[in-house]
């Protein structure tokens, strides 16, 4: 706006778009220490274009809701499952686009078919309503897919051993990667941290090579990504979403972006 002279007057964002801003760029620093247990706030704040006090203040507001513990230039995870029972941002980052998704992805499973299933908190969402599938096999590295279906007993569970991690309540590592390799399956089901140019990233180079084994094995590989997670950042590739037989993503997602991705091959299925 101008004032009466014709001069520029800057104006001040309103408080309330601020604290959305905030609140959303909070829920996004949760994702990655979801992801990887901690990072450092240099990191953070080229991740998120903001300076390194702005993420000081997102810290230190999670600190006070008691999900992290700030060290000496970074933050970590306090209790990943904690922190997903008591952060309500998982159910806030629209849960009927979400459903949309799984919905679909379930909508693609046969009875008797093998199915792979990663460690993600997307993919969890489907655990409830495989049961009604039965009989299925189900390969996975989590503990947490194995411990939501073991009461069924037409579901046969594969677990996938090797080094143990804590945060993300899963196997990694040769050992997981080697035993994954020993088996085939038709279908996997997958989420990543990341979309950025038509790529899949994950924060984790262990995430990312277990990811791949699994993919391998694998006839199809359906990805499922709701719209948040497709922003700009990403440390280590996964794949390119060319190398996903399905990628579904929810309604939210801007059109230019789903249109970039048809005419660049991907096999994009808008969910609704």
């Amino acid at each position: 706006m101008t004032d009466g002279s014709g001069s520029v007057v800057a104006t001040a964002a309103p408080q309330g778009s601020k604290r959305r801003d905030n609140t959303a760029r909070q829920k996004q620093i949760l994702d990655v220490l979801l992801e990887t247990g901690s990072a450092t706030i240099e990191g953070l704040a080229e991740r998120f274009d903001v300076s390194r006090m702005t993420i000081h203040r997102d810290a230190h507001a999670l600190v006070q809701q008691g999900l992290i513990d700030k060290l000496h230039g970074s933050i970590v995870l306090r209790n990943k499952v904690t922190t997903q029972k008591t952060v309500n941002f998982r159910r806030s980052r629209a849960t009927d686009l979400k459903d949309a998704i799984i919905q679909r992805a379930i909508s693609l499973i046969q009875p008797e078919q093998v199915l792979v299933l990663d460690d993600s908190t997307t993919v969890a969402a489907m655990l409830p309503l495989l049961p009604a599938l039965a009989p299925l096999t189900i390969i996975t590295n989590a503990v947490g897919v194995i411990q939501a279906l073991s009461p069924y007993p037409n579901l046969k569970l594969i677990c996938l051993g090797g080094d143990y991690n804590p945060p993300r309540n899963a196997f990694f590592g040769l050992v997981c990667e080697q035993a994954a390799q020993s088996l085939r399956a038709n279908m996997m089901f997958l989420s990543t941290s990341i979309i950025h140019n038509a790529t899949a990233f994950q924060n984790d180079q262990d995430v990312v090579k277990v990811k791949r084994a699994m993919m391998d094995i694998a006839d199809q590989c359906v990805l499922l990504v709701d719209s948040t997670k497709f922003r700009k950042g990403g440390l280590h590739r996964l794949a390119s979403l060319t190398e996903f037989d399905r990628v579904l993503t929810d309604s939210q997602l801007k059109p230019s972006i789903a249109k970039a991705l048809i005419q660049d091959d991907v096999k994009l299925e808008i969910c609704t």
